[in-house]
């Protein structure tokens, strides 16, 4: 899990402008000239505008050229970036601006595509009974070890979930292999 950002630049509605919050502490009213006095001293910093758009902006050391900073934002696997510029050309109004562009960036989710929901019926049937599991392994008398197991790997490479097959089918599976394994000598 990704660690939180020490610092948070946060819009408050109570005190109509943003403060910066470093836990349990806080400083009000950050303007332009106070941002570039902070930029000097943090790394990297949670940023949250008025609209409730949020981001973590980075500063990147850059051999002699010195650091510039960048945004960026998870959604879902996807992570959006932003190259925002050098402490100076940083202001408030650019970070809100950049937050609102990497929000609208991303697809909303009633536009993208929804899985559809499987049609196909599970193959097979397990009814706790030893004659089911050995229908579902499609031997007629109980198996010698080696073929349970040989035979359970291949059904389960053709009908696992991961390999396109059904939920149901790979627990039906699963339990008949238990139900079988009473049996073995």
């Amino acid at each position: 899990m990704p660690k939180e950002a020490d610092y948070k630049i946060i819009w408050s509605e109570v005190l109509k402008g943003y403060e910066i919050i470093h836990t349990p502490f806080s400083f009000p009213l950050l303007n332009e000239e106070t941002l570039h006095c902070w930029l000097d001293m943090i790394d990297t910093f949670h940023f949250c505008s008025p609209m409730g758009y949020t981001m973590t902006v980075c500063k990147e050391k850059r051999g002699r050229n010195g650091s510039y900073w960048y945004a960026y934002k998870r959604v879902g696997v996807e992570v959006k970036k932003r190259y925002l510029g050098k402490r100076s050309e940083m202001t408030l109004t650019l970070l809100e601006t950049i937050a609102r562009q990497l929000v609208e960036s991303v697809v909303p989710p009633s536009a993208s595509p929804q899985p559809q929901e499987s049609t196909r019926k599970p193959t097979f049937v397990f009814t706790n009974t030893l004659e089911s599991a050995l229908r579902i392994y499609g031997f007629r008398s109980i198996p010698h070890r080696r073929d349970l197991i040989g035979r359970y790997r291949e059904l389960s490479k053709m009908h696992h979930p991961d390999m396109g097959g059904l939920h149901e089918d790979m627990v039906a599976i699963n339990l008949a292999y238990d139900y079988l394994k009473r049996f073995l000598l």
